[in-house]
């Protein structure tokens, strides 16, 4: 479907990062100005402007021989037009062009479309919810950055280093662990999320994530993937609630990248 005659397509740049943030406020996600600047640079994020304001987005994360879409959105007076497909075809070639595989994180909805463009489920992950118990006082237990880049590139399977660099380098940001497991904390726009979380151990995942949950006063999200179902019952234990389901996608590659049995909690659907 092409675009009307009061829409065209463009690569946003940090001088959008309002419009593009109206775009997630107004679907209530947990984006921050700081996100969309890193989806504009060093990523690439597609938007389509009509009636003079930016009405759609979808954004490529490169990660090396992997990449994330994500930030699919539509104002809600222009959908079902055609513009997430438009844009997502946009997104899959940009990984081409690249030669890197696609990866997203899909509502059950979303993996029904991006199924018929090839995607395959390889996993599940569950959004949770609630209230940190902490007082947001900086813990002994931070670990050396390079630790951190090492071991989220040997278990998510692809280099993010510039992605976790920024998210430590926020007010806020932190990043708790030693040098098998790690766990990272930084503030949302509407609550603290938690993660990623990398653990060499189901003992270890659960300790970090009590170290987390204890550090972090206020709201709280948690995206906990299948490899990390073992932590569920703790999450329920203190109130919190699964609330929304994703689905981990994969274009032009068989499986998952990395050690995704390590990966026990997602940086985000939009960040993977």
């Amino acid at each position: 479907m092409g675009l009307t005659d009061n829409a065209s397509e463009v690569v946003l740049g940090k001088a959008d990062i309002d419009d593009a943030l109206a775009l997630s406020d107004e679907a209530n996600w947990n984006q921050t100005e700081a996100d969309w600047g890193l989806f504009m640079a060093p990523g690439t994020c597609f938007g389509i402007h009509g009636d003079d304001r930016l009405v759609a987005s979808a954004a490529v994360l490169p990660f090396g021989e992997i990449g994330w879409i994500s930030m699919v959105l539509v104002t809600t007076d222009w959908r079902r037009r055609g513009l997430a497909s438009k844009l997502m075809g946009r997104c899959i070639r940009e990984m081409r062009d690249r030669n890197a595989a696609s990866l997203l994180d899909a509502t059950p909805d979303g993996a029904k479309v991006y199924g018929q463009l090839g995607f395959r489920t390889c996993c599940g992950m569950t959004r949770w919810r609630g209230v940190g118990l902490g007082h947001s006082k900086r813990p002994h237990a931070v670990v050396e950055r390079q630790t951190v880049l090492d071991l989220d590139r040997q278990a998510f399977g692809g280099d993010r280093a510039f992605l976790l660099e920024d998210f430590c380098d926020r007010p806020g940001g932190v990043a708790l662990g030693d040098a098998r497991s790690f766990i990272m904390i930084r503030r949302g726009r509407r609550a603290t999320q938690i993660g990623p979380l990398v653990a060499a151990s189901a003992p270890e995942g659960q300790e970090l994530l009590d170290m987390a949950l204890a550090t972090v006063a206020g709201a709280v999200i948690i995206d906990l993937l299948d490899a990390g179902s073992h932590l569920r019952p703790s999450l329920e234990r203190r109130g919190m609630e699964a609330f929304r389901t994703f689905e981990r996608m994969v274009l032009d590659r068989r499986d998952l990248p990395g050690a995704p049995d390590r990966m026990l909690i997602a940086a985000g659907p939009e960040f993977g």
